[in-house]
């Protein structure tokens, strides 16, 4: 029985984190009003930055944090993986790779980019697709 109550207690903790969280995130969304991806581009020098990147790297990370209030999260570059998202090593590295394999960007020999393991935001990522090779045949 000690087991049940233990299992109940988790469940409910983990329930509460997850209830706080989405909170915590949609006071976020609705202080920074609608996305705005023109502002986001902006913050980027698009003279010397794919902007298929940029778009893809926007909509991969808004579609990761969600909705509130039928509005979807406003990503800004500024935005950290770790400290605003909570974002698990592994779904950053998932987006990585979606976004790469999306755009014909080569995933090999990461750790030669002067990015690696260097991403702690949105323009970071950006800027470490930016700097992996293109694939040939893409």
């Amino acid at each position: 029985m000690n087991y049940l109550y233990i299992f109940l207690a988790i469940v409910l903790l983990i329930t509460a984190g997850l209830v706080v969280d989405h909170y915590r995130m949609r006071k976020i969304a609705m202080s920074r009003g609608k996305p705005d991806i023109c502002a986001y581009a902006r913050s980027f020098d698009f003279r010397n930055t794919d902007t298929k990147i940029m778009r893809e790297v926007y909509n991969s990370v808004q579609e990761w944090a969600g909705k509130y209030d039928g509005i979807a999260f406003p990503v800004q570059s500024s935005d950290s993986f770790e400290s605003l998202y909570k974002m698990d090593p592994d779904d950053l590295d998932d987006i990585y790779i979606e976004v790469a394999e999306k755009l014909g960007i080569s995933i090999k020999e990461a750790e030669k980019n002067p990015y690696f393991e260097q991403v702690k935001t949105v323009k970071d990522l950006v800027l470490f697709l930016n700097n992996q090779p293109k694939l040939k045949n893409a």
